[in-house]
């Protein structure tokens, strides 16, 4: 039976206001050359590639009606698509190599008005016993005076701050919406060991229920290189050097 795969692939980014935004260095090379891969050796297996990604990541290069393009923004623009995919088509694997970012924007406020409504705060208190750390953290997690992150805030503001978030973990939803989907997830840390690696990669692969993880270190990414190691529920599957490596050993593992 063909196979329905869904590739989340570059950064995603989060507004600051109508202009600005939060995102990360990923280019979604990697889901690319994972898709054209698939494409490449594949293709008389594949039912539908769906292809998450911003507008500005890489896209395959295989020409192909098998392909579906889906444009995302945000962390919540990633969920809200994976959620109608997998509401409306049954998915075999999901490779999950998206950049989601770990933050994005709550609110952006002139440092002038923040100190204000703290001055104001101390000020209006009958005893010291009144300024507490509560009192504080209240003020700075729900401001009074903030900026209209709507338009664009003007480029002369010189104490302007931006208060972030926490956005969901996408990887953790995954197995909600379908348990039986085969997920490939991703992990990269920098300059670590091998074995700390393996570690913080394992232990994610646990928690979200994922059937692998491509394990990556930064600083063994660049010129050409790209090596990774591929986690099971059995220990390291086997170690690449390339995307190319990478996209061919979850070819490998995927389309038994």
């Amino acid at each position: 039976m063909k196979k329905s795969i869904i590739i989340t692939s570059g950064p995603t980014n989060e507004q600051i206001d109508a202009v600005m935004k939060i995102t990360n260095m990923s280019t979604g090379a990697l889901g690319s050359v994972i898709a054209d891969t698939f494409l490449e050796d594949k293709s008389d297996e594949i039912d539908t590639i769906y292809y998450i990604s911003t507008k500005m990541s890489y896209k395959p290069r295989t020409m192909t009606s098998k392909v579906q393009f889906i444009t995302v923004e945000s962390t919540q623009d990633l969920i809200n698509a994976l959620t109608t995919i997998f509401k409306t088509k049954k998915i075999d694997f999901i490779i999950h190599s998206a950049a989601v970012g770990d933050y994005a924007g709550k609110y952006v406020i002139r440092a002038e008005e923040l100190v204000d409504e703290i001055w104001e705060t101390i000020q209006s208190s009958k005893s010291k016993e009144e300024i507490t750390k509560q009192v504080l953290m209240g003020i700075f997690e729900n401001p009074k005076s903030i900026c209209n992150n709507g338009t664009k805030i003007s480029s002369y503001e010189p104490h302007l701050m931006t208060m972030l978030k926490l956005t969901p973990k996408v990887i953790g939803l995954i197995k909600g919406m379908d348990p039986d989907v085969t997920l490939v997830g991703f992990k990269l840390l920098e300059g670590v060991s091998e074995e700390e690696l393996y570690q913080v990669a394992s232990r994610l692969r646990e928690k979200n229920n994922a059937d692998y993880i491509v394990a990556n270190d930064l600083a063994k990414i660049g010129g050409g290189k790209h090596w990774a190691m591929i986690i099971g529920k059995d220990g390291v599957v086997t170690q690449c050097q390339t995307k190319k490596e990478i996209a061919k050993s979850l070819e490998n593992l995927l389309f038994e």
